[in-house]
């Protein structure tokens, strides 16, 4: 049954993130049916620079983009101001189209969803992504000696308990964050409305069939060196420190070994931290790539590499690298306690994940210990991270309250 449905967003639809975590799904529910009206956040710089884009692939659909600039300073009392464009907004948007479903990625949004929701009685989706508020003190955001900063975590944490009571329908991106929610709100019994979609991939662009070689430079390098690959960004939780460190001992066991970071941070943060550790710049790339072009340079990867912070928020993490790695037949090097990632490599035959982050660990691995098989990963990225089918599971929670 189509749907009319009022989708909030505090990310921008021009983010990275985006373009490959929101319009995609958006897209293909709209096929399937549904109108959409969007409210997102977008940065000046993206928007400027991709609102052609999104405005090209809109073009035709019943999905009417309402874009506001995000606003950054000063703190807490920008966030305030957003969310009461944000509710305004939605507000005027409802008085029009009288929405079947607010879908609500993530805390802040959910937050005015549930005011919504209350006011003007329709569905809510709790669209939760993660542990918000506990990544922004696990990730060093949020002090919680700064007593602005308790304040809004215990009054986020409340809200988080009424939105999951509240909810219609709740989305998970990983099982271990299904399990985590049940074991801290067990009064709730949120199990039977708790669906769980990973960050999922669109496989006809992460698809090494699909990508013609190309002549940057990567291709000259490929012919000689063995290429340790990372993708994303490198902020709050990935651990660069302990990926260069594992770089550096597997590279004086082969010379051959190149690190590649395809990165939009500054490249002088990765040479900075190599040369702390005495790992020469010429053995490290740093390039700064296009979503769209991402799969053309992906595919000179030999292994991936991704490690990040294993603390009680990462349960709820889904790293999308790990399903574009996968859907292009890419072994994996990882580290545990992120999500359900551990459980994924080990079942599929995917790479290797390390339970300790150490030197002597480090040492210990070599290549040929990964326990690697292309098809049998290739074909659980299909299973697991499929664009198709996380758009079909949010098509029945849209039908059905819940997959």
């Amino acid at each position: 049954m189509a749907k009319q449905v009022l989708y909030l967003s505090y990310d921008g639809i021009t983010d990275a993130l985006g373009q490959s975590q929101i319009l995609p799904y958006v897209l293909g529910l709209e096929k399937l049916g549904h109108s959409f009206h969007m409210i997102s956040f977008e940065k000046k710089e993206t928007y400027f620079l991709f609102r052609a884009n999104i405005e090209q692939q809109l073009k035709g659909t019943k999905i009417t983009w309402h874009p506001f600039f995000y606003t950054k300073k000063p703190p807490v009392l920008s966030t305030l101001f957003d969310l009461k464009r944000m509710k305004k907004k939605a507000l005027a948007l409802q008085s029009q189209h009288h929405f079947d479903l607010i879908h609500c990625r993530s805390y802040l949004p959910g937050i005015i969803g549930l005011q919504l929701k209350n006011e003007i009685s329709c569905q809510f989706l709790f669209d939760m992504r993660g542990f918000w508020a506990d990544e922004r003190v696990e990730g060093k955001i949020w002090n919680l000696r700064n007593p602005i900063f308790a304040m809004i975590y215990q009054y986020i944490k409340r809200k988080e308990r009424t939105m999951l009571a509240q909810a219609d329908a709740i989305v998970s991106l990983t099982n271990a964050g299904k399990v985590a929610l049940n074991e801290l709100y067990p009064d709730l019994a949120l199990s039977s409305k708790i669906s769980v979609i990973p960050c999922c991939v669109d496989q006809q662009l992460f698809n090494q069939e699909n990508v013609l070689k190309s002549n940057h430079d990567l291709e000259t390098l490929k012919k000689d060196k063995i290429i340790l690959g990372y993708v994303g960004s490198l902020g709050t939780w990935y651990m660069l420190d302990e990926m260069l460190a594992f770089f550096k001992i597997q590279k004086l066991k082969n010379e051959k070994l190149h690190f590649l970071f395809l990165t939009k941070d500054a490249k002088e943060l990765v040479h900075t931290k190599a040369k702390e550790r005495q790992i020469a710049i010429e053995d490290i790339t740093v390039l700064s790539v296009p979503y769209q072009e991402m799969p053309s340079y992906i595919q000179y990867i030999d292994y991936a590499i991704f490690f990040i912070r294993p603390t009680f928020s990462k349960q709820a993490s889904s790293p999308i690298k790990q399903a574009e790695f996968m859907s292009m037949g890419i072994p994996i090097i990882c580290n545990a306690g992120v999500g359900d990632t551990k459980e994924i490599v080990l079942q599929h035959n995917a790479g290797y994940v390390f339970d300790e982050m150490t030197l002597t660990a480090f040492d210990k691995f070599h290549f040929q210990d990964l326990s690697f098989e292309k098809e049998k990963t290739m074909n659980a990225a299909t299973t697991i991270f499929s664009l198709q089918k996380g758009v079909e599971t949010y098509n029945t929670i849209y039908n059905n309250g819940h997959a």
